[in-house]
C-alpha cells in the first residue's frame, strides 16, 4: 500500500483539501451556522504548512501543521474522508504528521481536538494539557492535548 503525506501546492491539492475539510470538519451537524472559508489567512499563510495524506494516488485525509514562536507545531484541520474513517488512515496520518513535526525541529506537537476524537488521540499516546486557552481551535467543545517528539 503506498501512502504518502504531500504539501498542498496544486489546484488539485487545493479543491482535495478544501472538499475534505467541508465534507468531514465543516458541517452544520459538527459546526452549526459556521460558513467554510477556502480562502482563510492561516491558510496562506506561508509559515503553515498544508498537507494531503495520498493514498494509491487518490486524496484521503489532510491537515494544517502552524509552528508557534514558542517552537510547539499546532495539528489543525485533521481529516480522514468519512467513508475511510476506521482504517488506520488516522494513525497514518498521526505518524506522517508527526515525522514532519520532528524535522521542523519541534520538540513537542499539539491540537485541539474535537470532543469525539479524543479518545483516538489518547489511544496514539496524545495527553491532555491545557497548552494555550486563549486558542480557541476547534471552539468551546475542543479538548486541548499534547504529544512529545
Amino acid at each position: 500500500m503506498s501512502i504518502e503525506l504531500k504539501e498542498v501546492t496544486t489546484e488539485v491539492d487545493w479543491e482535495a483539501l478544501h472538499t475534505l475539510r467541508e465534507t468531514v470538519l465543516f458541517t452544520e451537524a459538527r459546526h452549526p451556522g459556521v460558513v467554510y472559508d477556502p480562502a482563510h489567512p492561516h491558510d496562506t499563510n506561508p509559515a503553515h504548512t498544508k498537507l494531503l495524506l495520498i493514498k494509491e494516488g487518490e486524496p484521503v485525509g489532510c491537515t494544517r501543521l502552524d509552528p508557534r514562536p514558542d517552537g510547539l507545531v499546532v495539528v489543525r484541520l485533521v481529516a480522514i474522508a468519512n467513508h475511510l474513517q476506521r482504517q488506520g488512515l488516522g494513525r497514518d496520518l498521526e505518524r506522517l504528521a508527526l515525522d514532519r513535526i520532528r524535522a521542523m525541529g519541534s520538540p513537542k506537537a499539539v491540537l485541539n481536538a474535537a470532543a469525539d476524537a479524543v479518545g483516538f488521540y489518547e489511544k496514539c499516546g496524545w495527553t491532555r494539557e491545557d497548552w494555550d486557552l486563549t486558542d480557541g481551535g476547534a471552539g468551546a467543545t475542543s479538548v486541548q492535548m499534547s504529544k512529545a517528539v
